[in-house]
């Protein structure tokens, strides 16, 4: 079955969205929907006729003949668009956030009640990357045991590009949904409740506070410290973050190179000398596909098998939470129990 698709916004994501599409074999580009300038510079780019171009995505909602919709337009218009989507049937994917607000979010949950048979999923690409995969098949098999603590340590430059730099709080608003995600994703479980600061190194090139400190009891019991700067100077990680995952066998690491090392536990004495670790590393999950290109390949797999796709929006939200819980706490100086935001 071929699938018809239509690519809301023509922004830096959506142009990976564009190369997906054309990518696939069982799916083909029903209609795009941008400025006109940015209409003009993909259809010279892709090859992409402008017969299927709108400027206005609800004009392109009504007339388009598609039945998956894939929104990378700006957060305040996911919740209009996402609705009308699902008015007109169309099984819709999101970039994130689902929405401005929690509230706005929950809004869309309740008008996707309406529709039961549609498939709704956000793209959380962290998590279909082999290094990901191959940590949360290590946790899986037992190899560290019952997790006891996470930390992440998230370090990159500034990018001022769009809509980031007039953020308040940059990687809070932004980017620190994925590392929250991949928490739930490694773990399989929920927060709890969350401690949050944020605040702004005299350098810092955001006009916002970009760097961000974490402390998250999960469900499960276990601990995350999480410890985070959009304004790096000197030594970066990866996207993902230098993260930990201890266990009462062992832990699981990730670095900048995206290496996945497990270290044993070491029975015995304490030793102070001091010393360079190397641990074992741990070859990567393979996987035929990955980032953008999996989600569309699962997202399809869910509506031709009516599955629930793996990131739902009803699954997804649970993320997102964690977010508007983090903001939550940074405005009251406290935790935060996200039993408020369920």
């Amino acid at each position: 079955m071929k699938h018809k698709v239509l690519l809301l916004g023509l922004g830096f994501w959506a142009n990976f969205w564009l190369r997906v599409i054309q990518n696939t074999d069982n799916v083909e580009l029903a209609g795009i929907t941008a400025s006109k300038a940015s209409i003009d510079k993909a259809c010279a780019r892709f090859g992409i006729s402008d017969d299927i171009a709108y400027t206005d995505y609800k004009e392109a909602i009504e007339k388009t003949d598609a039945d998956i919709m894939i929104i990378v337009l700006p957060a305040e218009l996911h919740a209009d668009a996402a609705k009308r989507g699902m008015d007109k049937g169309m099984h819709i994917i999101m970039e994130k956030p689902i929405a401005k607000s929690l509230e706005e979010a929950r809004d869309i949950i309740e008008h996707k009640r309406k529709y039961p048979n549609i498939k709704f999923m956000t793209s959380q690409n962290y998590r279909w990357r082999p290094h990901n995969q191959t940590i949360k098949k290590a946790i899986q098999k037992g190899m560290i045991g019952k997790i006891a603590s996470i930390s992440i340590e998230f370090r990159k430059q500034e990018d001022l590009q769009g809509y980031r730099s007039g953020l308040d709080m940059p990687l809070l608003n932004d980017c620190a949904i994925h590392h929250f995600d991949l928490i739930r994703f490694y773990t399989g479980a929920d927060c709890k409740e969350i401690y949050c600061r944020t605040y702004r190194p005299h350098w810092s090139k955001f006009s916002g506070k970009p760097n961000t400190d974490a402390i998250m009891t999960l469900t499960d019991g276990s601990t995350v410290v999480y410890n985070g700067t959009w304004a790096a100077r000197g030594r970066e990680s990866s996207w993902d973050g230098n993260i930990v995952i201890t266990g009462d066998k062992g832990c699981l690491t990730l670095d900048a190179s995206n290496t996945v090392r497990y270290f044993a536990l070491k029975e015995g004495a304490v030793s102070f000398e001091a010393k360079l670790e190397e641990g074992i590393i741990i070859d990567p999950e393979p996987m035929k596909t990955t980032e953008m290109q999996f989600g569309l390949n699962q997202f399809i797999k869910a509506i031709e098998e009516d599955t629930v796709p793996e990131t739902s929006l009803e699954d997804n939200i649970k993320s997102f939470a964690i977010i508007c819980a983090a903001i939550e706490s940074v405005k009251q100086n406290k935790s935060i129990s996200l039993e408020m935001f369920s």
